[in-house]
């Protein structure tokens, strides 16, 4: 089948409807966070951060004023923007330049850059909350397996970190992917067909994945099964990264170690803003992700390992037609320290 006849079919069947982030009591001076850096030659800029939601370490940065802080010493702010509920869905704020950094995951960063949209990766880290993600089917269905999805209809982010998940987990089954059907929707919207019984399953993540598990899906497969390339990222606009690096090393450098005092308070980075609500976690889903913070993995510049594993990710989705070109990883890799050289030699 050629690449132009599978897009379309993907589209044919699209319904019509329309993260991870991780997530302290109040860390004291005395703990260290973000050491302040030597004095910015690098003009003001305005970082605009796609909301973190109500866990993990960007979630209680941001309740507690941490970056703002730390960034005022490098001439730049920070702006908490409302967003989508996952990169994907937040395209047209990115476009606009309403949203100029964000968290994530490769596989979204990817599919941006197949549509020209500048964002690139200046830091990773080793997937995520891996069991709050993967393959689910309703309540009612008889899919349990990742073979049972063959001859099915199940949603994803097209080339974005849904996409990934049942690509990867299919691939690792031995099933072939062009025995499922892809049915591209937001996660917003996929959570009402996937309610609606419009949809045979979802390939999905974070609260997503957690409330449609709470309202009774079966769990297919999760992504800490599928040996899952799809790392964490911090990303952001390549004319803001160079603009700013000395910001972006601030972000990286209080994402560190909030994450250290993470390691030992888990507790303390769930639940950041509201106990009660949607976005709020309770009951094993509380437990498992208080478990899974214990171990948060912590962000780094991308090292030669990290570059092959995103380089593992762009070629499934190019592989599998969910982008129509071949994306190298030097222009998936934005390199802040060696912008900051340059912005200090001149």
């Amino acid at each position: 089948m050629s690449r132009t006849s599978l897009n379309a079919n993907i589209l044919a069947v699209v319904v019509g409807l329309s993260g991870l982030f991780w997530a302290c009591d109040s860390p004291k001076k005395s703990q260290g966070i973000a050491p302040e850096p030597a004095p910015s030659d690098s003009p003001p800029i305005v970082i605009r951060f796609s909301d973190p939601g109500n866990a993990g370490v960007f979630a209680y940065a941001k309740r507690e004023g941490i970056l703002a802080r730390e960034l005022a010493k490098v001439d730049a702010t920070i702006e908490w923007v409302p967003g989508g509920g996952s990169f994907s869905a937040t395209a047209d704020a990115m476009n606009s330049g309403a949203i100029n950094a964000s968290g994530g995951a490769v596989s979204p960063i990817v599919g941006a850059l197949s549509h020209k949209l500048p964002f690139r990766i200046y830091a990773v880290s080793d997937p995520g909350g891996t069991r709050r993600a993967g393959i689910v089917s309703p309540a009612s269905s008889s899919i349990r397996t990742v073979q049972d999805l063959v001859g099915k209809r199940v949603a994803v982010n097209l080339a974005a970190h849904g996409d990934y998940i049942l690509l990867k987990a299919l691939s690792h089954a031995g099933v072939p992917a062009g025995s499922v059907t892809r049915v591209p929707i937001q996660p917003p919207d996929a959570a009402a067909a996937f309610a609606s019984g419009k949809i045979d399953a979802w390939s999905t993540f974070g609260v997503y994945f957690s409330t449609a598990v709470r309202n009774g899906a079966h769990v297919v497969a999760t992504e800490d099964e599928i040996q899952s390339d799809d790392v964490g990222v911090l990303s952001a606009n390549a004319a803001v990264l160079e603009k700013g690096p000395r910001a972006f090393q601030v972000i990286l450098k209080v994402s560190q170690e909030l994450t250290e005092i993470a390691h030992q308070s888990p507790e303390k980075f769930e639940n950041v803003f509201t106990e009660k609500g949607p976005t709020a976690l309770s009951g094993e889903e509380l437990r498992t992700a208080t478990e899974e913070t214990r171990t948060l993995p912590a962000f780094r510049i991308p090292n030669a390992a990290d570059r092959i594993r995103i380089a593992n990710v762009a070629r499934l989705l190019f592989d599998n037609h969910s982008i129509d070109r071949d994306i190298s990883v030097a222009e998936i890799v934005f390199d802040i320290d060696e912008a900051a050289k340059r912005a200090s030699a001149n």
